[in-house]
């Protein structure tokens, strides 16, 4: 049988240059979750509630198409809070160089977030998704970006892209112990998720600009989550209050975490500390005492049980003064 020419330059050039089939296309991965839970709450008036839930379902989908450059698309459902949409779709083009460009949808390196326990610390009300630019690098020790991008928020009559932040981080893994310092900055902490509900068609508004700091720490068996965010300036009174002034929100997350073995399953034992300041608006506790036990049942499958203990802020700042307090039981599955 006789091979077109065509055919068999085809074949020779990818037999002796490899790399030419290399960076055409080098796959596509598939990975995802799914998190069921029971809950019980006893809100600060003592009224009582229990629900069963699909708390988060995660599909992410990673192309890559060159060596240097693949898409990433994921969705997201949570019951109750968010219908079925898509999380994050960017683009992200590297090279030879520590360097990289993300550009899309995608959660901006505001806050680290980092937890051991099944519920999200108070300091995720930072948290933003945007349509953003990013150009990083990463050494593999130091890491760190710029961005930019149009948020909802808008300081004047201009429809511009004028939100940018930048982060820095210091990393390193050993056999023996493992670390992550950073910080970050954002020029309108308004545009995170949790508060551009307040802001979306505000006259008149300032940007607020945002930091954080955090660490991670895990020597052995121990472990230690650290974060703390905080806007920088306070918001106008018209638009986020607190006790009759202008709020400028803050929170802190501290946990400890140990991990061991409990009748042949990787278990971890976590507790924490978190804490808000002027965040009432927001329908954050001021403090919250919270721990939680998580078992590996099975691979990629765990059960986790957390308790949380609320205090809400006093009556003369506009809460209650009292305690809420709550029960979760979830099981989860990654894929």
């Amino acid at each position: 049988m006789k091979l077109k020419p065509v055919v068999v330059a085809t074949l020779i050039s990818l037999t002796s240059f490899p790399t030419i089939a290399e960076e055409l296309f080098t796959g596509v991965s598939v990975s995802g979750f799914v998190q069921t839970e029971i809950r019980y709450k006893q809100d600060y008036n003592e009224a009582d509630s229990s629900d069963i839930i699909v708390d988060e379902i995660g599909f992410s989908i990673e192309g890559k198409v060159h060596k240097f450059a693949k898409a990433i698309m994921s969705l997201k459902y949570e019951e109750d809070n968010t219908p079925l949409e898509v999380d994050n779709a960017y683009i992200t083009l590297t090279s030879n160089s520590p360097l990289y460009l993300n550009a899309g949808q995608l959660y901006v390196p505001f806050g680290n977030f980092s937890t051991h326990m099944v519920s999200d610390p108070v300091t995720k009300f930072a948290e933003a998704r945007e349509s953003a630019i990013q150009v990083g690098m990463n050494t593999g020790t130091v890491y760190g970006s710029v961005y930019g991008f149009n948020g909802i928020t808008q300081d004047d009559d201009r429809d511009t892209i004028d939100h940018y932040g930048m982060n820095l981080g210091f990393g390193q893994t050993t056999d023996s112990m493992s670390f992550d310092v950073g910080f970050g900055y954002i020029s309108d902490i308004g545009d995170s998720g949790s508060l551009e509900g307040f802001l979306e068609n505000a006259v008149d508004y300032d940007y607020v600009e945002g930091a954080n700091a955090y660490v991670n720490f895990s020597a052995g068996a121990f472990s230690f989550n650290g974060e703390y965010i905080t806007a920088l300036d306070s918001f106008q009174t018209q638009h986020i209050a607190f006790n009759g002034d202008g709020a400028e929100p803050k929170a802190y997350n501290a946990e400890i975490g140990l991990d061991f073995n409990l009748a042949g399953y990787a278990t971890t034992f976590a507790m924490g500390y978190q804490a808000t300041e002027e965040a009432l608006t927001l329908e954050l506790p001021e403090s919250r005492i919270i721990g939680a036990l998580s078992v590996g049942v099975y691979t990629n499958t765990s059960l986790s049980l957390e308790y949380a203990l609320d205090e809400d802020y006093s009556i003369e700042d506009g809460g209650t003064g009292e305690d809420s307090n709550s029960v979760t039981l979830q099981l989860a599955v990654k894929f």
